[in-house]
């Protein structure tokens, strides 16, 4: 009883659409937080929210019927006249029954005689839920080394990754059985709904590195050869934002420097860089702003804000930069 009376609370919470709520600005998944531009879109959106102690909990399981509500949302499905799905562990008194019974009847997740709605909800069938939901088409298979062509869940998440939406694991798996985050269904779920969220590649086979960075930087970034030179054999590039209607000029986001590491030691071991990696005889850097070029001036105006979630999420992609 009590555990049901636990899992109604966390449901109920979904439906929190004040404007205390409808914001990324929450205390545990603020400017620093890996999926906070998703978070933002969809609490926008009103589609998912947040917790009444200013929380967004984004490493809790989201369940099956908490997805269900997520996805009716996204799709801003009708929910009047619809058909009771039929399972027999979900009341028409639950507040995720009208949802339920929406995604049911739009043939979104399997049908069976108990939802088992407490459940966290699966990476497979987040992927059936998905392409079904957004109409995804696969043309071919997605070559995850856990998914066999055969499993019955393969065409779903080759869809999700022809369509960029899932890159995988670094190993090349997928990992279908493996439930998710609310975050990670946020992330899903934005790309899903938004292209701007899904990534590109910038990388370098000289220096073999590789970042992934969302789509909505892809037009808001100039990327520019900065420190390299042939008297000291260092690389670097650097990102400006590209929309400066309050400066009038490209305010600096950030730079990767790459530096032989016999030029390490002495000179560059004091230079204002973040050392992310050591790989390959180099040593792969972060350079940040040293301070916000819209402040106090412009501080807080949209392109301020702009500026400083395309510069945090660019800082997040190069601290996690692949090198190969």
């Amino acid at each position: 009883m009590i555990k049901n009376v636990v899992s109604l609370i966390l449901t109920l919470c979904l439906f929190l659409t004040g404007s205390s709520f409808a914001s990324a600005a929450f205390k545990d998944a603020g400017r620093e937080h890996w999926a906070v531009d998703e978070i933002t879109y969809l609490t926008g959106k009103k589609v998912i929210s947040g917790f009444n102690d200013g929380s967004f909990r984004p490493q809790a399981s989201v369940t099956r019927l908490q997805a269900m509500i997520l996805m009716a949302r996204a799709l801003n499905l009708d929910l009047s006249n619809r058909p009771d799905p039929g399972f027999k562990d979900l009341s028409k008194m639950n507040n995720g029954y009208l949802y339920a019974a929406a995604v049911m009847d739009e043939g979104l997740f399997p049908k069976s005689t108990y939802l088992k709605p407490n459940e966290p909800m699966s990476r497979e069938l987040m992927a059936r839920m998905i392409v079904s939901g957004f109409k995804l088409k696969s043309t071919k298979q997605a070559g995850f080394k856990d998914v066999s062509a055969s499993y019955w869940a393969s065409p779903y998440i080759s869809a999700l990754a022809e369509h960029n939406i899932t890159l995988g694991y670094p190993d090349g798996t997928f990992r279908p059985s493996a439930t998710l985050t609310r975050a990670q269904f946020s992330v899903f779920l934005a790309k899903a709904m938004n292209n701007d969220y899904k990534t590109f590649t910038f990388s370098n086979q000289e220096y073999r590195f590789s970042i992934e960075l969302p789509n909505y930087m892809s037009s808001k970034v100039v990327f520019e050869d900065g420190m390299g030179s042939a008297e000291d054999d260092i690389f670097s590039v650097s990102f400006f934002y590209d929309n400066p209607s309050y400066l009038g000029y490209e305010p600096f986001a950030g730079s990767i420097h790459i530096i032989p590491a016999s030029l390490w030691y002495g000179y560059y071991d004091s230079a204002p860089f973040y050392l992310i990696k050591k790989a390959n005889g180099y040593y792969y850097c972060y350079q940040s702003q040293s301070e916000d070029p819209y402040y106090p001036s412009y501080n807080n105006t949209r392109e301020s804000r702009a500026y400083m979630q395309i510069h945090d999420r660019l800082e997040k992609a190069i601290k996690n930069i692949k090198v190969y």
